[in-house]
């Protein structure tokens, strides 16, 4: 299911007795959740009709509230929040899978696991979760829908920003929606002007993940392996996640691939730049580092990140180690 099917269920207030919240956009579960409270459990009602837990709650205080009757109201709403229900360790799987499976019609659970396919030892409990419920993703929403919500975001503020600074924000921070949020908070807050401009988001952004992904490309172009794993552990200290920016590495080095072959077509770079469709300064990194690239060595790294992606996802390797080994073994020259 998606997210907006998932919204047009909780607006209708005939939600399912279960749903598993999947997928890397963080902000809009927050945002469902929020709307889920708002029209389920009644003002004034919360203490009897919602619980939310971040840690693995007693059991036996749950099933007491997943059991009971509402107080004025159809439904009771319980969030598990990243409390880690999936973990190989938990106690008291079987009674967690019997609840799960066995959920009465007055409630409404939203179970927030991170990375659930990861954990190969709690494919029981997830399982059951999948079966007894109904799996809704929240994918990173693409930059056709984020510019106008960009838009808007900068219209609260007094603000415009037209389609192409949007485009650069969003290609200079990556798609998370709560880190362009706070960025575009920011930015709104700088701009002296009524438009905004590059110039102001440069002035006051902090540049995460992309930023570092083409560094780390022209690090391997480089064969500075020092380089390389410097900016990896920028990344871990800046909490980055790694899967994401494996995704955002993966995709910047495709379209490196793309300029490579138009090039090696005859095009003009200023051809290519624009037959590439993506924000104007991503196109001209892209020709520039495709013009010191091999389309063999491309190719490679492409694949690489590739067994990368399918490793971490199938739990053969731990994400930051897969990127660890995806720069030992990346030659470009």
């Amino acid at each position: 299911m998606t997210y907006e099917q998932f919204k047009n269920e909780i607006k209708a207030g005939l939600p399912s007795t279960l749903y598993l919240l999947t997928g890397a956009e963080d902000f809009l579960k927050e945002k469902c959740i929020e709307q889920a409270k708002e029209r389920l459990v009644a003002p004034g009602f919360e203490d009897f009709n919602y619980q939310s837990y971040s840690d693995v709650p007693d059991f036996g205080l749950c099933a007491d509230f997943v059991n009971g009757l509402p107080m004025m109201s159809d439904r009771k709403l319980l969030v598990l929040r990243k409390c880690g229900l999936f973990d190989a360790r938990l106690k008291g799987k079987a009674d967690w899978e019997e609840l799960f499976s066995n959920l009465p019609p007055t409630v409404c659970v939203l179970l927030w696991e991170p990375d659930p396919e990861k954990k190969k030892a709690s494919a029981g409990l997830r399982k059951v979760c999948e079966n007894a419920g109904t799996v809704v993703e929240f994918p990173l929403q693409t930059e056709a829908k984020l510019i106008p919500w960009l838009a808007m975001a900068a219209s609260k503020g007094g603000k415009l920003i037209d389609r192409d600074c949007a485009s650069y924000l969003i290609a200079s921070l990556g798609r998370s929606m709560a880190v362009l949020k706070t960025e575009m908070e920011k930015v709104t807050a700088y701009a002296p002007g009524e438009q905004i401009t590059r110039a102001d988001i440069d002035a006051v952004i902090i540049r995460p993940a992309e930023d570092r992904a083409f560094k780390l490309i022209d690090s391997i172009i480089d064969g500075r392996r020092d380089l390389s794993y410097g900016y990896l552990g920028e990344l871990r200290q800046n909490r980055t996640e790694p899967v994401q920016f494996l995704s955002l590495f993966a995709g910047q080095l495709l379209t490196v691939y793309r300029a490579k072959v138009l090039l090696g077509v005859g095009y003009q770079r200023s051809v290519v730049a624009k037959k590439l469709g993506v924000a104007p300064f991503v196109a001209d990194k892209s020709v520039n580092k495709a013009a010191r690239v091999s389309e063999e060595g491309l190719e490679n790294l492409i694949s690489l990140c590739r067994d990368a992606d399918r490793d971490i996802k199938q739990g053969r390797i731990e994400p930051w180690t897969a990127l660890d080994m995806l720069v030992a073994q990346a030659k470009l020259a």
